[in-house]
């Protein structure tokens, strides 16, 4: 039996109204409340026994609850398989970014922010906002050097009090994603008195039979009330039904200042999660411009904790073993530098006894490649994407960035035309000369940072120096 052919007492007929629809549910359950009051007879009824037998072989014992099975996680500690789960915040938070980023991980199968993720298919209802979903996809791909498969979006609300549901969950159940996200609550319960705890309750009852038909994390995104930005707008009944509940609050303006917050608001059966910070990014797309030539652009959140790193997210603990986020640490803790490809990069994995699968050196190497924090100070990197701070050969660099921008190539190769320095970097680098379009480049023997040789004999930065002078005859670059 298909979720069309199942009965369903919340399901609407063709044209039946929203508010017929509780009065036919308000006189069920007067008559139920009418029968429950009549003397129940000597005898049990006919055709009752074998369901109060059924009910009885339901009943589990404190050794029987072990074999039940425990959640699944989706994304680790963050999202659960089959359960109902709800994000809020005030407009203008970034919530649906956040949102965007966990459809993106889990499609592709990248790690969220160094947590593991169960990759499958993701159905995501914009049933707002859908124009400007296209950029803030794309951006998504531009920042991780790869496109969001695995994604399907519905650019349309579907009512969950009108007979299309049922179709929606038949379309789920056919192609059985593991996250359905529904952005917003309020465009996919239009006519439904959010206030009021037994309509809720209802809408309540159609997110959980999307939920047991497909077995997904259903996702739900909805606005926090004017006055109390701590909970979701709207009746309690929604929040008791939701396994998890994410809070999201926003700090700052413009870019460079917005700090956005991801707070646990209610974890059912774990852990409450500490809070997550992440800052915006501005990512220009290719090949869009504006009327007056400037560039097309949208954000994307990249974690910071203190201070900006592949760490940022999870606080001191860092990101997991064995995660590209530690891979990350690890190679910038050996000095490996950014530039190495693949190849190269799992021979010094190997060296350094750093053990990670090889999807996950990979993608450390892509995000070394493409980073968008500062990159530590005794990290070398390629002198050829080093470019003067006035050039405008990389628009997404943030003030007080030290690292170049996104570069070409792919995962697997180095940057053209570069030498890399030599592997042997302990104990203060190398002073290997190269060649940049401003002079010699080397590596400073005392910091290992790159930095331009304006004299043969210079072999650290000024600053460097023991004795702390700035010598006549050298200069920084």
């Amino acid at each position: 039996m298909t979720p069309l052919d199942k009965p369903d007492v919340h399901r609407s007929g063709p044209g039946q109204a929203v508010g017929d629809i509780f009065a036919a549910a308000a006189a069920r359950g007067q008559a139920e409340q009418a029968a429950e009051e009549e003397p129940w007879p000597d005898e049990v009824p006919n055709g009752l026994e074998d369901q109060v037998n059924a009910l009885i072989g339901e009943l589990l014992d404190a050794a029987s609850l072990d074999d039940l099975p425990a959640l699944e996680p989706l994304v680790q500690d963050v999202l659960f398989l089959d359960t109902v789960t709800r994000i809020y915040g005030p407009s203008g938070v970034f919530k649906s970014f956040i949102t965007l980023g966990l459809a993106g991980a889990v499609g592709t199968g990248m790690e969220w922010y160094g947590r593991s993720v169960r990759q499958g298919l993701v159905i995501y209802l914009v049933a707002e906002g859908a124009k400007g979903m296209r950029k803030r996809v794309r951006a998504w791909g531009k920042h991780h050097a790869r496109k969001m498969t695995g994604v399907k979006f519905l650019p349309r609300p579907v009512q969950a009090m009108s007979p299309e549901w049922a179709v929606l969950i038949e379309v789920c159940r056919r192609l059985s994603p593991v996250l359905v996200i529904i952005d917003t609550q309020a465009r996919v319960t239009v006519g439904v008195n959010e206030n009021d705890n037994t309509e809720m309750g209802v809408v309540v009852d159609r997110m959980e039979h999307l939920r047991r038909v497909t077995g997904a994390c259903v996702l739900i995104v909805h606005h926090s009330g004017h006055e109390n930005a701590d909970r979701g707008r709207g009746a309690s009944a929604f929040k008791g039904g939701m396994q998890t509940e994410l809070g999201v609050t926003r700090r700052g303006k413009g870019v460079a200042e917005t700090r956005v917050t991801l707070s646990t608001g209610k974890q059912k059966d774990d852990e409450e999660l500490p809070d997550q910070v992440f800052r915006l990014k501005l990512v220009e797309l290719d090949g869009e411009a504006k009327e007056d030539g400037t560039p097309v652009t949208s954000v994307v959140l990249i974690p910071v904790d203190g201070r900006e790193g592949p760490a940022g997210a999870w606080g001191q603990q860092g990101p997991p073993e064995g995660s590209a986020e530690w891979v990350v640490m690890q190679l910038d803790a050996a000095r490996v530098p950014t530039d190495w490809g693949n190849r190269r990069v799992r021979e010094a994995c190997a060296e350094h006894g750093i053990k990670a699968s090889n999807s996950k050196i990979e993608e450390a190497v892509r995000i070394r490649k493409n980073r968008t924090y500062q990159v530590p100070p005794h990290v070398p990197y390629s002198p050829v994407t080093l470019c003067s701070p006035d050039s405008g050969e990389h628009r997404d660099v943030f003030p007080g960035q030290t690292f170049p921008g996104n570069v070409g190539g792919t995962s697997g190769d180095g940057i053209p035309d570069a030498r890399s320095p030599a592997p042997a970097l302990k104990g203060g680098g190398t002073s290997e000369a190269r060649h940049g379009k401003d002079g010699p480049l080397a590596l400073c023997e005392t910091c290992g940072t790159a930095m331009t040789k304006l004299t043969p004999d210079q072999i650290r930065h000024p600053m460097c120096e023991s004795d702390g002078e700035v010598s006549d005859r050298t200069r920084s670059h």
